[in-house]
């Protein structure tokens, strides 16, 4: 799936994205979306350096971090 379907997707569903685990500096998030009348896990990752001091919780908007899903 494209990364720009993905990016609409996230904004007309508003999923919550997930904190599967953190491991060597990077957190593993996964968001579900709906297409094609399937449900599609998107699993991507941020890594811990980035986040600053920036509060990341175990579960968020996934459009928050769409920064992050760009880089697929």
């Amino acid at each position: 799936m494209e990364t720009t379907v993905i990016k609409k997707e996230l904004y007309k569903q508003k999923p919550i994205a997930k904190l599967k685990f953190i491991r060597l500096g990077v957190a593993y998030y996964s968001a579900p979306i709906e297409h094609e009348s399937k449900t599609v896990d998107i699993e991507f990752q941020v890594l811990v350096t980035d986040m600053g001091d920036t509060d990341f919780t175990p579960l968020m908007d996934a459009k928050l971090l769409n920064r992050y899903i760009a880089n697929l």
